[in-house]
């Protein structure tokens, strides 16, 4: 391929032109009588931005198999690394940690090395069978990828703060799920005993990032600097307490850690297993999401606040509460909004047994994957090889992605939780939409976050923790119409009134808890 009809379909590529783009590769490849890797590369990319998961996977696949053992380590890292992330996409969590562990393992980067690493943790949370032995194994390779950065540990610090500072490290100040659980911490806090600082990676701010924005707060704009330049501010800062909002999400600093800037350093709510970290001295957490202070699955330990940790005070204006649809259909609808890469095989098979049990029941899902032909016929194709019969694919309805996504609660009687990744932001929608959610429990801490949810308000008997009482359960509740019709009018101001939304009281638990480690720290 005469590499400038690379660069033309490159420049294609980059101004969205995609089609044009694709029409150049294949021309070109026509005319040389051959593929080279950057085409190839060139056109996975085209396939990912055209939301064609499955021929990206195929395209990537025939890529990795003709230049194996190609010179150019850097595309062959992002070759494995594309693979990942759409076999995650498919819902293939087992087969996506292998792929970008294999990026981790080509990817001359030192930086970008651990990106995936830390993408192949994430995606290692939605394989069921996974063990404690499996994730800590996972640990231990980003520790010593980020040993490979040579982080200089500060020294212990010697200040003392009258007003305690407490830093906090995200890229998701903005639009995004997770600011709909910070937004108390970071306005709602005892102005007279605390200053926060917010340490934001955020690259584009919007009105989110305004809405967050407290006029006391010390906000430093950190999107760009490198993780020793965001620990210098930190460390200059002095903070008693930093709080790392995003663990191994997309965008994280979570490295910042290993060069110990502040006093306390401690994980959670944007995340929902362990940092891994030797680093981190505590994941926040709950007394219905941690039955003890340690688990197997964490390096660190668990710190449980007495209700919840995580408060929910959404930007989002709900419509009204539908009435429940089995009334005018005369059919129970069940149904799942969470990401589709959450939903297992394991998922599956229970979601199959439930419609089994319940003759003329529907199941809806929703998410991206089903906004295309190709994913919604590879969905289809994934259930039949689980067995569902045509009969059972025909009482399944796929959705594509909406902005009005929450009136569509409106169409599902009672929504299925996913495991061993769970909804959050999705679990507060359904409830807040009036559709009682059920959700089965497991021993890691994330698959725990539904029983949190449940307890919080009330109905802790909807989290259940055998497979068999899952589908016992959600059957059940199927041929219940007057509990369903009572459940509709209840769960939003059960919501409302729960400590899930008491911001007040959230807040006043996660002060408590920064005083008390900042204390333990100081001794």
């Amino acid at each position: 391929m005469k590499r400038n009809a690379y660069q033309k379909a490159y420049t294609y590529w980059k101004q969205g032109q995609l089609e044009k783009s694709r029409k150049l590769l294949l021309s070109s490849w026509k005319q040389a009588g051959r593929q080279s890797i950057y085409g190839m590369l060139l056109m996975a990319y085209i396939l990912r931005d055209e939301k064609k998961p499955v021929s990206e996977v195929r395209q990537l696949r025939e890529l990795l198999a003709a230049f194996p053992n190609a010179p150019e380590r850097n595309l062959l890292a992002d070759a494995w690394s594309l693979l990942g992330s759409a076999l995650r996409l498919l819902g293939e969590n087992e087969a996506a940690v292998r792929a970008l562990l294999q990026s981790a393992r080509l990817e001359p980067d030192a930086v970008q090395k651990l990106v995936e690493c830390s993408n192949a943790i994430f995606a290692a949370n939605s394989v069921e069978t996974f063990k404690a032995e499996d994730f800590q194994h996972l640990y231990a390779q980003y520790q010593k990828l980020l040993a490979g950065l040579h982080p200089a540990a500060y020294p212990a610090p010697t200040w003392h703060h009258e007003k305690l500072r407490i830093g906090y490290l995200s890229p998701d100040f903005r639009d995004h799920a997770i600011a709909q659980f910070v937004r108390p911490l970071l306005r709602d806090y005892d102005h007279a005993s605390f200053t926060v600082y917010a340490y934001s990676l955020v690259e584009r701010e919007d009105a989110v990032t305004a809405a967050l924005r407290d006029d006391d707060a010390v906000w430093r704009r950190m999107a760009g600097q490198s993780f020793s330049a965001i620990a210098e501010q930190i460390r200059a800062d002095e903070i008693d307490v930093l709080f790392d909002l995003t663990g191994h999400s997309a965008g994280t600093a979570l490295p910042v850690f290993a060069w110990r800037p502040a006093l306390v350093q401690i994980s959670g709510i944007g995340y929902f297993n362990s940092t891994g970290l030797e680093s981190c001295d505590g994941f926040l957490s709950d007394v219905h999401c941690a039955p003890e202070v340690r688990s197997p699955y964490f390096t660190e330990p668990l710190l449980r606040l007495p209700r919840t940790h995580f408060c929910y005070v959404p930007f989002t204006r709900f419509p009204e509460v539908a009435p429940s649809p089995c009334l005018a259909r005369g059919y129970v609808t069940f149904g799942c909004f969470n990401n589709f890469s959450k939903v297992t095989d394991g998922m599956l098979s229970l979601w199959r047994q439930i419609l089994m049990a319940v003759p003329g029941a529907h199941l809806l899902l929703k998410h991206a994957i089903f906004g295309s032909e190709e994913g919604r016929t590879y969905s289809l194709e994934r259930l039949q090889r689980l067995g569902f019969s045509d009969e059972l694919c025909g009482r399944i309805e796929m959705r594509g992605l909406s902005r009005d996504y929450l009136r569509e609660y409106g169409d599902m009687d009672i929504a299925l939780d996913t495991f061993p990744y769970p909804g959050g932001l999705t679990t507060c929608e359904a409830l807040m939409m009036g559709v009682p959610v059920v959700s089965l429990v497991g021993e890691r801490h994330g698959a725990r976050f539904g029983r949190s949810f449940l307890e919080n308000i009330g109905l802790g008997e909807l989290a259940v923790d055998t497979k068999e009482r899952y589908v016992e359960l959600a059957a059940g509740l199927a041929q219940d119409a007057q509990t369903l019709a009572a459940l509709r009018q209840v769960l939003r101001p059960k919501m409302l009134q729960s400590p899930l939304m008491d911001a007040k009281r959230y807040v006043q638990d996660a002060e408590a808890l920064f005083r008390q480690l900042v204390e333990e720290k100081s001794r």
